[in-house]
């Protein structure tokens, strides 16, 4: 007897050598048009149906031979620029499949933009996943906090946010409040679609999008901010059969991809958002193959490849818990935690970190970043819980230190005395731990914690000196807590 497993791998193997039927009454059309700034054409933008790519030519006129499978036409945004918005989305698409004729002229006026844009700032979240209406409220006061980072910031700088993906928890119809709230910022938010953003009523990969698309257009794009490349993928497979999905990028992406770097320069900044992080977190425990391939890129070496020649930052969401991986020497990926905490059963999230967001200033090519919890100060990076709260460990205080990479120091004083690095472990996030114990709670009987490496450990030398602890993130910053 066949089992799922064998029956699953072969139905894969089937949609990844492409023998699936072909579209039907599929036929070639052309879409041409022009892209303009106040009447005047802007020569050299990029022009994709995501597939096919063209360039506009000295008078901003474009014409692309596509196929009448297509959703879009839209444009690589041209440094300098801004697309219009409506209700906080970046309007840079238009429709080519809504009419019966094999010509479709589509015109884009874009606007020149008023800042700057060699200093910008962009906002990250990740993983709203709401449920209910309720829910909506909760997600109110992410974007409260939102807007009063924002009003903290240099007013000469250009904002964006990008959302990583899973903006609904299944609940495609929470899709047009979800927008209503998060255009509350005042910025434009670019998306990502997650795994629960699909429509898994649909039996295919193609046909799972379409509700996402409806409402936020193309799922793979790209666009330029001052010197920053930006790109979005959709690295969410769908298998097909009930939720069912992996980590992938199809080759249809991939060849995309490959049109639109060669306009990018060796050496650019570039930003790639995606929802399923490339590489899993790695942990003492090793994954199972349907673990791993649910909660990274299977191919993500594919990517890497094509993206060797710059200097990248991978924005992920997916995980509800965060940290940062070193990729190379010159990739690195951002996992965010979920703006939701803990599917909005809590303040924090399975690894301890709270509901929140971050912050990514740009000054030319490079980038600084910190992590900002909702209701809480810029300076509050990390937890410290005192001795005895994880229970492995009962002589030793203990330090989360939420948006830690190798680059950051966390050091323990006694008495006002550097005793020195605390040392960092996998474990349970001492109050996550307690706040979601497996089967605890009533809304969701499977929450529980996840393991973590952002935690460290110290024991003091004597139990009544004073205690505290210092951070120093890679761009020098310090924070420092007293263990009360």
């Amino acid at each position: 007897m066949i089992t799922f497993r064998i029956f699953l791998t072969l139905f894969l193997l089937l949609i990844l050598v492409g023998q699936l039927p072909a579209n039907e009454g599929l036929r070639h059309i052309t879409v041409e048009g022009k892209i303009c700034c106040l009447e005047e054409g802007i020569a050299g933008v990029l022009v994709t149906d995501g597939e096919f790519s063209t360039l506009t030519d000295s008078s901003g006129k474009y014409h692309l031979l596509s196929d009448s499978d297509k959703t879009f036409v839209y444009y690589t945004l041209p440094s300098g620029y801004e697309s219009p918005v409506k209700n906080g989305l970046p309007i840079f698409y238009k429709r080519i499949n809504n009419e019966k004729t094999d010509l479709f002229v589509r015109n884009f006026e874009i606007i020149k933009s008023e800042k700057n844009q060699e200093k910008h700032v962009f906002i990250v979240w990740a993983d709203p996943q709401v449920i209910e209406e309720a829910e909506l409220d909760l997600f109110k006061d992410v974007v409260s906090d939102v807007k009063e980072s924002i009003a903290g910031l240099d007013p000469s700088n250009s904002i964006h946010g990008i959302s990583c993906g899973d903006m609904v928890f299944d609940r495609l119809n929470l899709f047009d409040p979800y927008i209503a709230v998060m255009a509350e910022t005042g910025i434009p938010f670019y998306h990502v679609i997650g795994n629960h953003d699909m429509d898994y009523s649909n039996i295919t990969n193609e046909t799972s999008s379409l509700t996402y698309q409806e409402k936020f257009g193309p799922s793979y794009y790209s666009f330029n901010k001052g010197k920053i490349h930006y790109i979005t993928l959709n690295d969410v497979f769908y298998y097909g059969y009930s939720y069912h999905y992996m980590g992938y990028l199809d080759q249809k992406q991939i060849d995309w991809l490959k049109a639109d770097l060669k306009l990018v320069p060796k050496g650019t900044t570039v930003i790639v958002s995606l929802h399923i992080p490339t590489k899993y977190a790695e942990s003492k425990k090793k994954p199972g193959l349907l673990e791993l391939q649910k909660n990274a890129m299977v191919n993500a070496e594919v990517l890497y490849d094509l993206l060797s020649d710059y200097e990248v930052h991978i924005m992920a969401g997916h995980s509800h818990e965060h940290w940062n991986t070193i990729i190379s020497d010159t990739i690195m990926e951002h996992t965010h935690s979920a703006a939701c905490a803990a599917w909005w059963q809590g303040e924090i999230g399975i690894d301890g970190t709270p509901r929140g967001y971050t912050v990514y200033e740009v000054d030319g090519n490079k980038l600084t970043w910190y992590f900002k919890g909702v209701n809480k100060s810029k300076e509050e990076q990390f937890t410290l819980h005192p001795d005895g709260s994880d229970e492995e460990y009962p002589d030793c205080f203990i330090a989360n230190v939420y948006n830690y990479d190798p680059l950051w120091k966390v050091l323990w004083l006694e008495n006002g005395v550097v005793k020195g690095e605390m040392e960092q472990y996998w474990g349970e996030d001492p109050a996550a731990k307690v706040l979601y114990k497996p089967g605890k709670n009533s809304k969701y009987s499977w929450l529980a914690t996840g393991q973590t490496h952002h935690l460290f450990k110290a024991e003091r030398t004597q139990k009544e000196d004073h205690i505290s602890v210092q951070v120093v993130d890679r761009f020098g910053n310090v924070y420092t807590q007293e263990l009360k």
